[in-house]
Parts: C-alpha cells; structure tokens; sequence
C-alpha cells in the first residue's frame, strides 16, 4: 500500500491511539448500528457497569435491550442527543431515569 494515501495516515492514528491505551478495534465500524446512531455493545456495557440493577430490570423487560435502543432513538429524535445525555433517560420498568453520561465532580 501506498504511503502517500490517506488510508495510511488513518491507520498509523489508529495503531497510535491503540498502542497508548485507546480502545481501538479494526472491525469496530461493523458493529456501528446505524438506525440507532450509536454502538449498541458500549451502550449494553456502560449500562451494565454503571447502573446493574437498571440493566437487571432491563432484560426482564419486553424486548430487553433492543427496546432499550428503540427509546433511546426515539428520545434522541425527539428532545435531542444533548438533552438526553444531561436528563437521562426514562424507561418503562425502572423507578428511575437511566443514566446516559457522568458529570466529572465539582473541585473543592
């Protein structure tokens, strides 16, 4: 392969970026779901670590996880992707809003 192609350039970032600590996968983009703009495993998984029971009551739920993905679309059209990742997420079958980011806390 030709070094003077971009191609190039943008697997040197990528081995860069891998070999400092970054997640990189080659495949990674197979597994982009584009109906619902985001990678449905990091959403599973950030879920799952960050709120157990939430992901618990979520597999018990009609659809589990792909109904997950259907709100959350659904929310992101609607009030937007920001709004969402401030506010959360409300889901039938959780007492509370599910969490979709978390806010770095204030400094003394």
């Amino acid at each position: 392969m030709s070094i003077h192609k971009e191609i190039a350039f943008e697997d040197g970032i990528c081995a860069h970026l891998a070999a400092h600590g970054w997640l990189y996968a080659a495949d990674a983009a197979s597994h982009y779901n584009r109906a619902a703009a985001l990678f449905p495993e990091d959403l599973f998984a950030w879920v799952q670590a960050t709120q157990p029971e939430a992901w618990e009551a979520l597999q018990k739920a009609p659809g589990g996880s792909a109904a997950l993905l259907t709100r959350l679309r659904s929310a992101m059209e609607k009030q937007g992707t920001l709004e969402v990742l401030r506010t959360g997420l409300d889901v039938v079958g959780l007492k509370q809003r599910l969490a979709l980011c978390q806010f770095r806390p204030a400094l003394p």
